[in-house]
């Protein structure tokens, strides 16, 4: 019988060499990994969308002549003015509650904030559509709509309403499924190039395009949705109780979601109460060429939306996990890399936008030209601190981020009825302009102060989950170790 070996674990492991193990990865190693795999996906799908979206506002500028577009625009800014005020932000409550539920495996959790959320996304999509009814009675008259037209209007905003895609790509990015994601978004610019295609072969009116671009943001949310649940094999919980104890687990959602949606709404008002405006003082004509011009000058700094939507999941496991290094590190390196693409931004709308509008929409809206060289510059002064905002909704400080927004949000309304009766559209990109730099300075005020407040070492202070560093436990790496999808289209 052989002797029982008494040696500790530990006297073994000196006197037998281990052989060598690989070490593994730095925590902002990893965060960089999955920013660079997620960008990668989103990116190719916002690289389709904006390649195609080039071509159908090409082909509905060209077959609807000046005055029609400028029409078809107003009643789809009206529409998304409408889904900006009304319309909650609830993919940020989705990755600012759900990452420490899913983090620690409770998956009740998780499923009653999603059922939350849900309830929030289509409760405010009723309340959105009663806005628009009312609100049409007073926007209308000002853009010379009549009663068919305000029908046609408030139509088209309550198809946008209900078309919400907020939880379920909330859901997506949780899960490091970006891949997924960007299958579901390419939904909606093919469908648009589909109809526009049509239109412009049929000669179709701006009624055809209209059903064109409802038709897109329906089957958008719906392979949202059903790629989402399908995803986590269930649905979001509903019912009265599932509600009650959501809102106990989740403590503070309701403001934290209030609060972003204001921050939000600010934000995309600017641009929407922009175009109506023009088009109220200026005409049909001239709001259709701002509009044009945003959207080229929007194209052209497209990665701020991108890149926030992909940081914001990573920003939030690392404040979770107290990993203030890591957040110091990838908060610097990411806004290094925001500058140099705001001056290559900068420079391409100087050397190519002329040849980009007279190319796509035509001789026609070469008026919009200087309008598309200052919000283009607008554009530039937001991709230049797009890791701000999420940093500061990562550490939960929404309502500084409402303060960006609101206080250059007003400085911006008074610009506006000042310089557009002066100046028209010019004026309009002007305060924009403005605007996108005060919000830029507010913001980086605060973030800077957020990073001051935090510890100089990785240790953090006590993680109020009992989770002791999410990327310990298995969380971050179980989303590196995620298969990644097949290559897309």
């Amino acid at each position: 019988m052989p002797a029982l070996d008494h040696t500790t674990t530990g006297e073994r492991a000196q006197e037998t060499p281990s052989a060598p193990l690989s070490s593994p990865p730095s925590p902002h190693a990893a965060v960089y990994t999955r920013l660079r795999d997620n960008l990668a996906w989103l990116l190719g799908g916002k690289g389709y969308g904006g390649l195609v979206s080039l071509a159908y506002l090409a082909l509905a500028a060209r077959a609807l002549g000046p005055d029609q577009f400028g029409f078809f625009t107003l009643i789809l800014v009206y529409g998304q003015a409408i889904v900006s005020i009304a319309q909650f932000q609830s993919w940020q409550a989705v990755i600012r509650y759900g990452a420490a539920h899913l983090a620690s495996g409770d998956e009740g959790r998780l499923s009653r904030l999603l059922g939350l959320t849900a309830v929030a996304d289509f409760g405010s999509a009723i309340v959105g559509a009663a806005l628009a009814s009312v609100a049409v009675t007073i926007v209308g008259p000002l853009l010379s709509w009549t009663d068919e037209e305000q029908t046609r209007a408030v139509l088209f905003a309550v198809i946008l309403l209900f078309s919400t895609t907020a939880t379920p790509s909330g859901i997506l990015r949780l899960v490091n499924r970006f891949d997924l994601l960007a299958y579901c978004q390419a939904t909606n610019p093919s469908v648009r190039l589909i109809g526009a295609v049509a239109g412009f072969a049929l000669g179709g009116g701006v009624d055809m395009f209209l059903v064109a671009w409802a038709a897109a943001a329906v089957l958008q949310s719906a392979s949202t949705w059903a790629v989402a649940i399908g995803h986590r094999g269930k649905r979001p919980a509903l019912g009265r109780d599932a509600l009650r104890r959501a809102l106990g687990e989740n403590s503070g959602i309701w403001r934290f979601m209030i609060i972003t949606n204001l921050s939000a709404s600010v934000n995309l008002l600017c641009e929407e109460i922009g175009t109506l405006a023009v088009g109220a003082v200026a005409g049909n004509a001239s709001a259709g060429g701002f509009r044009l011009a945003s959207r080229f000058a929007n194209a052209f700094a497209k990665p701020v939306e991108i890149i926030s939507g992909v940081l914001f999941p990573e920003l939030a496991r690392l404040v979770a996990s107290d990993d203030h290094v890591t957040l110091r590190r990838v908060t610097h390196r990411t806004n290094a890399i925001a500058m140099g693409g705001a001056v290559l931004v900068v420079a391409l709308a100087f050397l190519s936008g002329s040849t980009l509008l007279q190319r796509i929409a035509g001789e026609a809206y070469q008026f919009a030209y200087t309008p598309f060289v200052i919000l283009t510059l607008a554009a530039a002064v937001d991709l230049s601190g797009f890791v701000l905002e999420p940093l500061l909704i990562a550490h939960g400080r929404a309502v500084q981020v409402l303060i960006s927004r609101v206080v250059p949000g007003c400085f911006y309304v008074m610009l506006l009825a000042w310089l557009l009766p002066v100046a028209g559209a010019i004026g309009a990109a002007s305060a924009v302009l403005v605007a996108s730099v005060g919000t830029r300075l507010l913001l980086g005020v605060y973030c800077v102060r957020v990073l001051q407040s935090l510890p100089s070492t990785d240790e953090g202070r006590a993680d109020s989950l009992g989770l002791n560093r999410l990327g310990k436990t298995g969380f971050i790496s179980r989303q590196s170790r995620m298969p990644l999808a097949s290559p897309r289209l």
